[in-house]
């Protein structure tokens, strides 16, 4: 218990919050409970500061995704959820659609699930090519192993290409759901442009 303890001390001291931010207020609220010994409680409201504290993060993070990228511009602000995330283990899902003013066929959606423990599964398909289906197929993007899955449908005579990409880092997922682009280098031109290393240092990978 004293582990709990010391976190919740930790916390409350190394972190600065914003006026809006409940969790300095739930780690009042944890060590008041260490104080009655109801630890159960201590460690719900440590919870519940770590959700609030992931919230902060994961809007950090949305500000930080590029404005326009190859011609598609931000198609509204960023959606954040935490308390989805909590029901599987926690972390935060981010997600951001991005449209191309020029072309109504052409967009992309952005979708970051960080401190996730389905990122176990995807490393092990990614580190054993033999485990895809077919319709899968390894590729880079940048220097990141990713996996890439595309169809093409005919819509109204028009072909229109359907491509998912998903790149696994050290503990967030990304996938981008791109439809409308003409080739496989311009899905992945488009997801090399979100600075994935800028995205690790903004979630502290």
């Amino acid at each position: 218990m004293k582990n709990i303890a010391l976190f919740a001390l930790v916390l409350f001291i190394s972190l600065q919050v914003t006026a809006q931010s409940q969790a300095e207020a739930y780690i009042k609220e944890a060590q008041d409970f260490l104080v009655k010994k109801d630890y159960k409680q201590a460690h719900l409201s440590l919870q519940d500061a770590i959700n609030d504290i992931n919230t902060l993060l994961a809007k950090q993070v949305a500000e930080s995704l590029p404005a326009d990228i190859n011609g598609l511009k931000k198609d509204g602000d960023s959606e954040v959820n935490t308390a989805a995330m909590g029901m599987i283990g926690g972390g935060m899902q981010i997600s951001q659609r991005y449209s191309n003013p020029k072309n109504e066929d052409n967009d992309a959606e952005v979708q970051i699930i960080a401190n996730s423990p389905m990122l176990a599964a995807m490393n092990m398909y990614i580190t054993n090519p033999g485990m895809m289906g077919s319709e899968y197929k390894s590729v880079r993007v940048g220097t990141t192993r990713a996996i890439l899955k595309s169809e093409t449908e005919d819509d109204g005579g028009k072909k229109v290409r359907n491509t998912e990409i998903q790149i696994p880092l050290t503990q967030t997922l990304i996938t981008i759901q791109a439809n409308g682009f003409a080739t496989e280098k311009d899905e992945l031109d488009f997801a090399t442009k979100l600075d994935l290393a800028k995205i690790k240092t903004a979630l502290g990978e």
